[in-house]
């Protein structure tokens, strides 16, 4: 593996009782792109939800690029340089497509509220280079030439594109991605796996989660399979497809 970005140490998450993961661990590398597969409540989106700071681990601690980030609230976990998209669209529908990306882009602005309110002459900078750089995150994800575009108006697979467009805003160094194929037909879904190939290529790490195994096995260097909240297998592709313990978790024994 290389250079280590994400730790996830003995990470447990019980609900009321309920234990939704169970002493999961791993490593993920720079630049790698990680498989997250498992049958419906398996834990994944638990799991995403720890990382990213919605909820804290029962057990078990997550360290980001060397930093213990265990608990952090969600908005730090973007600052510190993880994001992520979500299974459901969440848009801002009735604002254009450059002014989703934009809105992505404004962790890392630097103006106090002063400065926004009277529109300083640093302030104004700031935006024009947080245009700039929109602009240029959509051009790298297909989507520029609708940036004046309500988001709303979008197909659905650009739709899809532009969520990861504005999580890109934030400059993360892991991204997220929990279904990004989800509703697409064959041919979006192969151009959203070769953009997804293309942002690990600007140094991003990336944790995908995805039902359709065509794309998440020709998309990911290495996955780990959950079920019932518990790591059952990781490993390639090939691997993983060979496991008896995944055969059994999703297609059962007679």
């Amino acid at each position: 593996m290389s250079e280590k970005i994400l730790e996830i140490k003995n990470v447990s998450k019980n609900f009321s009782g309920l234990e939704a993961l169970s002493g999961i661990s791993f490593e993920v590398g720079k630049n790698e792109i990680l498989g997250l597969i498992g049958p419906n409540g398996a834990g994944k989106s638990t799991l995403f939800n720890i990382i990213t700071g919605v909820y804290p681990p029962s057990r078990g601690s997550v360290v980001y690029k060397g930093r213990d980030i265990t608990g952090i609230p969600g908005h730090q976990a973007v600052r510190a340089g993880i994001a992520r998209t979500f299974q459901n669209i969440r848009l801002f529908s009735n604002m254009s497509v450059l002014e989703n990306v934009m809105v992505g882009r404004h962790c890392r602005t630097k103006s106090e509220l002063f400065e926004a309110f009277f529109r300083t002459r640093g302030f104004r900078k700031e935006e024009d280079e947080i245009k700039s750089s929109a602009c240029r995150i959509l051009q790298d994800t297909g989507l520029l030439k609708y940036g004046n575009e309500l988001a709303k108006n979008l197909a659905y697979g650009s739709q899809r594109r532009l969520e990861i467009a504005r999580a890109l805003a934030a400059e993360p160094g892991l991204l997220l991605l929990d279904e990004p194929t989800a509703g697409m037909n064959p041919r979006e879904s192969a151009e959203l796996m070769e953009m997804i190939r293309e942002v690990r290529s600007k140094n991003i790490a990336i944790i995908i989660i995805e039902h359709q195994m065509d794309v998440v096995m020709n998309v990911s260097d290495r996955i780990i399979v959950l079920d019932y909240g518990k790591m059952i297998s990781t490993g390639t592709p090939l691997e993983v497809q060979k496991d008896p313990a995944v055969i059994e978790a999703y297609l059962g024994t007679e």
